[in-house]
Parts: C-alpha cells; sequence; structure tokens
C-alpha cells in the first residue's frame, strides 16, 4: 500500500463520528460518551442524538462531569411493571437503552409523543436519558425528584427533534407553557405526558432566567415545582 493512500485512510477514519475503542465499545468523537453495543449499526445515531443534546444543555450551564455510558440491549426494559425504552441508572451511573429495532420487535405499534416511533424519535429517546445523567451530574442533591428530573428530559427531548416535527407535535398537545401560579408535578406527567413534556420545553426555552430556574431545580426537594 502506498504511502499516500494510507495516510488518506488514517484521515477518513479521524474522520468518523465514533471511534471503535474495544469490541462492542464505542466512544463518540470529541464527546465524554461511550456506547456498549452488539454492533455499531446504531452508534452514529447514538452519538448525533448526544451532540445535540449536550449543545442544547449547554444554554442552562449543564455539562457532563463524568462520562456517559450508554448500553445498548436487544430486550425489553420495564420501570415498575411499564414497558420502557430507556433508563438511565443514578447508581451506576449508567443508561440502558433498547435498540430501535428490538423496540419495533417487541411492542405493537410504538407510540411517543402520540406519533409513531421512528429514528427522529428514538434519536429523542437517546437526549432524554443522556440530560437524566447530565442532570445527575450537576444536581446539588444525591438524587434529584422525579419532577425535577422528567421537565429537564423531557424539554431536551423535544429541543432535539427537527423543528417540523415538534412544531407537530406542539401544535397537537394544544396546550401553552406553565404560567405564575402553576404546580409542575409528575402526577400530570403521568396524565398526559406529551402535553407536560410541551408544557415543560415552552416555558424553558422562553424563559427570561433560565439558569437560575434550572439551578433552582437542581436543589429542590420537593416533589411538586411552583412556577412564579
Amino acid at each position: 500500500m502506498g504511502r499516500g493512500r494510507a495516510t488518506g485512510l488514517v484521515g477518513l477514519l479521524c474522520l468518523l463520528i465514533a471511534a471503535q475503542a474495544h469490541a462492542g465499545s464505542f466512544r463518540c468523537d470529541a464527546l465524554p460518551v461511550e456506547v456498549e453495543a452488539p454492533d455499531e449499526s446504531l452508534v452514529g445515531e447514538i452519538c448525533t442524538a448526544s451532540v445535540r443534546t449536550l449543545n442544547f444543555l449547554e444554554r442552562y450551564a449543564l455539562y457532563p462531569v463524568r462520562t456517559i455510558r450508554i448500553g445498548v440491549v436487544e430486550y425489553p426494559l420495564e420501570s415498575t411493571g411499564h414497558p420502557i425504552y430507556g433508563r438511565y441508572d443514578s447508581r451506576f451511573d449508567r443508561i440502558q437503552v433498547m435498540s430501535l429495532d428490538a423496540i419495533l420487535q417487541s411492542v405493537t405499534a410504538p407510540t411517543l409523543y402520540e406519533e409513531a416511533l421512528d429514528l427522529e424519535l428514538y434519536r429523542s429517546v437517546i437526549a432524554h436519558e443522556v440530560t437524566h445523567a447530565v442532570v445527575q451530574h450537576n444536581s446539588h442533591s444525591a438524587q434529584i425528584t422525579t419532577t425535577a428530573q422528567e421537565y429537564l428530559a423531557h424539554a431536551t427531548q423535544l429541543a432535539v427533534l427537527p423543528e417540523a416535527r415538534r412544531s407537530r407535535i406542539i401544535s397537537a398537545a394544544n396546550v401553552g407553557p406553565w404560567e405564575s401560579g402553576d404546580v409542575i408535578s409528575d402526577v400530570y406527567m403521568a396524565m398526559a405526558l406529551t402535553r407536560f413534556a410541551v408544557k415543560c420545553y415552552l416555558h424553558l426555552t422562553a424563559h427570561q432566567e433560565p439558569i437560575a430556574f434550572v439551578q433552582m431545580l437542581l436543589a429542590t426537594k420537593w416533589r411538586y415545582v411552583g412556577v412564579n
């Protein structure tokens, strides 16, 4: 092999979005994100979603302080008996996410935000879990409340979607942002997930002092968050 060709191949490898660290483990280029997967078919999508997530969270002074570890699994995940697509375990600082194929094979007509799950929405699932990890890294308490975690995770999940897709979801939800006097709670989220997500996204992105609000969320110990 000529020297020029060898140099070209090295350069091409350097441009890959994910570099293989060892068998089954890949690291996203220029990101503190490591992906463990059976193969690299989804690694590029996971890295793309992670880039968008971290860029959005930077606006609110939220940064990862440790490597974010994401494990792709080919079996169903559950939380309190309900099927889920991904989860973050703060005890081990680790994310597990089902592959898109695993979701499509194990769940009949899977949906998210009342739309059929596809690759765009799958990337948003990654964003949701990466946000959980970053928020925990920045939390002022050992375990941030569910309401605070989910507010930030769902706001980010909508933020990483293409504008047209996000606008469609917002329009269909037909709700505005959280307003003064409202109480943000996981109870509302359980009853109306899409509306909860839309209200959080609209509230955060229009907030006059978003960083201060985020810092308040990171410090809160209450299940309910009042809006001033």
